[in-house]
């Protein structure tokens, strides 16, 4: 990881509330398919009851554990770990 940066997110529901997530950004190229896990597991959550904020909060933590614990395959920009776990709570 590196400590001094972040990726940051805003997010605005439709309903006016809004609040940021943060994660720690990690130096890597496995970065291949975080636009569609993340929308695939926010559908997920939704699919279970969660409400959208819980949801999107689910999707940006799976994201940050996909690319957290990524594998190495391939040459450039590779794929994120979708076997890796969320670790703690989701806030």
């Amino acid at each position: 990881f590196n400590s001094e940066a972040a990726a940051n997110d805003f997010v605005l529901l439709a309903d006016g509330r809004h609040f940021w997530l943060t994660a720690p950004r990690v130096a890597t190229h496995n970065t291949h398919g975080t636009g569609d896990t993340i929308s695939a597991c926010i559908t997920a959550e939704l699919a279970k009851g969660r409400s959208m904020e819980e949801a999107i909060r689910t999707g940006k933590a799976y994201v940050e554990a996909t690319i957290r614990d990524g594998i190495n395959v391939g040459h450039g920009h590779g794929p994120l770990n979708h076997w890796a776990q969320i670790e703690g709570d989701v806030q």
